[in-house]
């Protein structure tokens, strides 16, 4: 069982190519609700130029390897696998159309 924020969707599509049986379930009344909301209803969903530098945390490590393991490039490429038009803004900022 996983919300169906940003970071449970995520999870349950990477469960669901490992065989695993998933179940999503949120409390919002409408799936990804907070994704569109983000960057002030425009839905950011990531920025291009993200790196450990921008996050704050007390392993600094974890942000590193993190964004070694999947970056922003990742991310994109899945947007435009499934066909999501996005355009980007200021700063590398990318907001669904």
């Amino acid at each position: 069982m996983i919300g169906a924020g940003a970071a449970g969707l995520l999870c349950a599509i990477e469960a669901g190519r490992r065989g695993r049986k998933v179940l999503v379930l949120e409390h919002a009344e409408r799936v990804g609700k907070k994704i569109a909301i983000s960057g002030g209803g425009r839905c950011n969903f990531t920025n291009i130029g993200t790196s450990a530098d921008n996050f704050v945390s007390a392993n600094p490590h974890f942000c590193k390897s993190a964004l070694a393991r999947y970056p922003p490039a990742d991310f994109i490429s899945l947007v435009e696998k499934h066909g999501i038009a996005y355009h980007e803004k200021k700063l590398g900022q990318l907001f669904c159309n």
